[in-house]
């Protein structure tokens, strides 16, 4: 009976014999790289040096100042507030975008620090204590597990959990940032869609017409490099869903280049056609 079966299989067309397949996606196109050398002269102006990417997903393409520099790791410093956002929430230590935490009334060299803070508020004015409070929480193995996860930088925490990413050995370059923040956008990391949407709402700094821009800074002094490094990272996301991914760092030579990051960073974009305003 087998046999019969098999032979009348293979008598029929080869398309009424096999299961009827889906047509195959067509490939992603191409990412290119493009070098923008002219932009280095806004580095220049301040009497510094540094390197931006920028991953547009529209256009599928790269561009970078100052390649060299763009795989160069350093200290995260307080851009790490955006994965420890996303694993506050992903891991429930923070229930939504206003989980509050009380001020423990020591003060701190900051003001904007000195008061009871909710995990928007925390972000915006970079408020350290919290996000320590919310690494020991987490805890050292579960925190490794998501760095590993998310494929932030080296992903190296040290025995301190509530300081790694300030003076531990975390390192991650401005094409990782990139790469990271690319992955985020696009729905790749390792987190609940919920975990996603609440910490867009934690980061969003400004919108407009047809935009949001989601950005944080960093300030990250590394004692084996000099001088210390400053960074501004994040993302501009477009009515039509597409992103552009964008991670800056430079020397900071004299603590006057503090509000440069962004300006510079939104100079550059401009001069790209990526930003308005």
């Amino acid at each position: 009976m087998q046999r019969r079966q098999l032979l009348s299989l293979a008598s029929l067309p080869l398309a009424a014999a096999l299961p009827a397949r889906a047509a195959p996606e067509p490939p992603a196109p191409a990412e290119t790289w493009q070098e923008r050398p002219e932009l280095q002269a806004l580095f220049s102006q301040h009497n510094t040096v540094g390197t931006l990417v920028v991953f547009d997903s529209a256009t599928r393409r790269w561009q970078v100042v100052n390649a060299a520099r763009a795989y160069e790791r350093f200290i995260p410093a307080s851009t790490f507030k955006i994965p420890n956002t996303l694993i506050a929430l992903d891991s429930g230590e923070a229930i939504d975008d206003r989980h509050p935490y009380a001020w423990d009334g020591q003060r701190r060299w900051l003001d904007d620090w000195n008061r009871d803070q909710t995990l928007t508020s925390a972000f915006r004015v970079s408020a350290l204590w919290v996000y320590q409070d919310i690494a020991r929480h987490v805890g050292a193995a579960r925190m490794q597990r998501y760095l590993q996860a998310m494929r932030y930088g080296n992903a190296r925490i040290s025995t301190r959990i509530d300081s790694f990413w300030l003076d531990g050995e975390l390192r991650i370059s401005a094409v990782e940032q990139v790469d990271f923040l690319r992955r985020l956008n696009e729905g790749r990391l390792p987190i609940a869609a919920r975990t996603l949407e609440l910490g867009k709402r934690v980061m969003l700094r400004e919108q407009g017409a047809g935009w949001r821009l989601y950005a944080k800074t960093g300030w990250a002094k590394d004692a084996k490099k000099k001088p210390a490094v400053g960074w501004y990272v994040g993302w501009l996301e477009r009515e039509d869903g597409t992103a552009c991914s964008f991670a800056l760092n430079l020397e900071m030579r004299r603590d006057a280049l503090a509000p440069q990051r962004e300006a510079i960073a939104r100079a550059m974009l401009r001069e790209l056609g990526l930003l308005m305003n």
